[in-house]
């Protein structure tokens, strides 16, 4: 019996050890619940900026823009009217000292009459005054092909600031899908993409609809036309001319200066004499010196001369291209070389209609009482 005992206890404990074993509960881990936590670096990898886009310039840079930009620095004359047309210029925190000097002579600064005079003065020579006026992005605009942004791009490496670089080009007409991509990048980046696609969209039409009504005219139908007192890189006289003028450009017309195949292009009045235009349109810039050496002897014998087709027109350059003015200067020559292809539109309110598209509202008269007005002008 005793030995009977022994054996159930035995049984008995080891069950007991089983149980025991089966339903023990884990030694409770006091660091489970803790968060992991990770370096820096690799949670700023991790986590995308928001508060910058990247933008793709026309240099191929990929700029780091800020989101909600408010505030931009130009480092040329040309790129601040971009920011007019695209509607930001609230956003312009300075601009060069020739910009306000009267009278202004630009479209968009006439637009900005009277905030222009309450703007800083700055230069892209002159790193201190970027600085002063803190902007959270500057803009540069390339002029010609070949333009070396070094110095700009060296300024931005100094600074701190993203620098942005668009290629409108001179050359409205030749270059127009690159002044188009520069509205679109530069809208993009300050949140003006809407306003960008209104605005390519306008002058879109504005082209087409010029085109539509001369491009059937055949070639022996079309009188020659010569630009003189055209303005680069200040005002010249009557043998500053140019090959791609877009003025003559958008309208298909004869220019006499086309076979030279440059932008700006300085001739002789031997060439001048040669080609013999039928109408001869002069820019306001170089207008007196122009017209003064037109009455020479030598060009009296002109048939634009002989036939009184001098015309003033605005210059399509200040401070690079006005490319608001160059349409509407598209649109008086079209009313002058071809009359019933344009008999239905009234000059004033077609200009009217194209400085508000640019700028919000015309500015027509002041161009006017500046560069003088568009008319017909007689060589005595």
């Amino acid at each position: 019996m005793k030995g009977k005992y022994i054996v159930i206890l035995a049984i008995i404990l080891i069950y007991s050890l089983v149980v025991s074993g089966c339903g023990a509960e884990p030694v409770p881990d006091d660091t489970a619940d803790e968060p992991v936590e990770l370096d820096e670096t690799e949670q700023a990898e991790d986590e995308p900026d928001d508060s910058y886009i990247t933008v793709t310039d026309m240099a191929g840079q990929e700029v780091q823009v800020p989101v909600d930009v408010k505030r931009v620095s130009t480092l040329c004359g040309c790129a601040h009217r971009f920011l007019v047309h695209l509607e930001a210029s609230e956003m312009i925190t300075g601009v060069r000292e020739s910009e306000k000097r009267e009278p202004l002579r630009s479209p968009w600064n006439m637009a900005m009459v009277p905030e222009i005079f309450d703007i800083p003065i700055v230069s892209g020579e002159d790193a201190e005054t970027i600085i002063v006026v803190e902007p959270e992005l500057m803009v540069a605009n390339q002029a010609a092909d070949g333009f070396d942004f070094f110095e700009h791009e060296d300024l931005a490496e100094k600074v701190g600031i993203p620098l942005l670089i668009l290629r409108p080009y001179v050359s409205f007409s030749a270059h127009k899908d690159n002044v188009f991509e520069s509205y679109r990048i530069l809208g993009e980046a300050i949140g003006r993409r809407d306003r960008a696609g209104e605005l390519v969209s306008g002058i879109e039409a504005l082209i087409d609809d010029l085109d539509a009504r001369t491009a059937s005219i055949p070639e022996e139908e079309k009188p020659s036309v010569y630009v003189g007192g055209k303005a680069w890189g200040g005002s010249m006289g009557l043998n500053s001319t140019s090959s791609m003028y877009s003025a003559f450009d958008f309208i298909n017309a004869k220019n006499v200066a086309a076979e030279l195949g440059e932008e700006n292009v300085s001739i002789d009045s031997e060439a001048l004499l040669s080609w013999d235009p039928d109408y001869i349109f002069l820019e306001s810039t170089g207008f007196d010196q122009a017209f003064e050496e037109l009455q020479g002897p030598e060009f009296e014998t002109l048939t634009a001369v002989q036939d009184n087709n001098i015309y003033r027109i605005h210059p399509k350059i200040w401070t690079n291209t006005n490319h608001e003015t160059v349409l509407v200067n598209t649109y008086f020559i079209g009313s002058v070389i071809y009359p019933e292809q344009f008999a239905d539109l009234d000059f004033t309110e077609t200009a009217d209609q194209i400085y508000t598209l640019f700028l919000g509202k015309t500015v027509l008269q002041e161009m006017i009482e500046v560069h003088g007005d568009y008319e017909r002008v007689a060589v005595e």
